[in-house]
């Protein structure tokens, strides 16, 4: 590997990968494994979750090399789609596992509440109130949201990424972000949230 494609573009460190460097494969992952792995912290909302849905889409990206997509030359749109559909598998397994559970007569455990009590330490109170709102939106709100606003992807890429029109994405961005901003019932949220491009 030579000495510049460490400040090579997404689309030329995907070249090498495809031939099979392994060293432009952990560039990729250095540049974007903290952002995929926000994203899916904000998917499964817990921090071991998150780092098995980071490390599950950098895997799936290296074993279905042939079927990545690049959106503008960037990986990131592909991670994060992998990472939605990585996170809703292991929510749909934890819910099936639930279930199975819940069949198997069992005493009631004591709830731990020291993940809440060190989040409410670590976290502001308007952080967590606009945490705890964005948690109570449905799952395509979120996605919207996550996409468009906190990745900021732009409508188009986003359109790309979901299969629909950037109008669509625009539209149902403006409605996710109106129910946001009446689950929080706090007005002065509106100006932060901004427009997507």
């Amino acid at each position: 590997m030579t000495s510049f494609d460490a400040d090579a573009n997404d689309a030329q460190l995907w070249s090498h990968v495809r031939a099979g460097d392994g060293e432009s494969f952990g560039l990729l992952f250095d540049r974007h494994r903290d952002r995929v792995f926000r994203y899916s912290l904000r998917l499964v909302r817990s921090h071991v979750d998150a780092e098995d849905v980071t490390a599950m889409v950098f895997l799936e990206a290296w074993r279905r090399q042939s079927r990545v997509r690049l959106v503008n030359g960037s990986i990131i749109a592909w991670l994060l789609a992998t990472a939605t559909n990585v996170a809703r598998n292991r929510l749909r397994s934890a819910v099936r596992y639930q279930r199975m559970l819940n069949k198997i007569p069992r005493p009631e455990p004591a709830p731990d509440h020291s993940n809440s009590v060190l989040d409410g330490l670590a976290v502001e109170p308007a952080h967590r109130t606009v945490q705890e709102a964005f948690r109570r939106l449905n799952r395509r709100d979120q996605e919207i949201l996550s996409l468009c606003v906190l990745e900021e992807l732009s409508a188009p890429d986003v359109g790309e990424l979901l299969g629909i029109a950037p109008g669509a994405v625009r539209a149902r961005l403006m409605r996710a972000k109106r129910r946001l901003i009446h689950t929080l019932d706090v007005e002065s949220l509106k100006e932060p949230l901004g427009e997507t491009r």
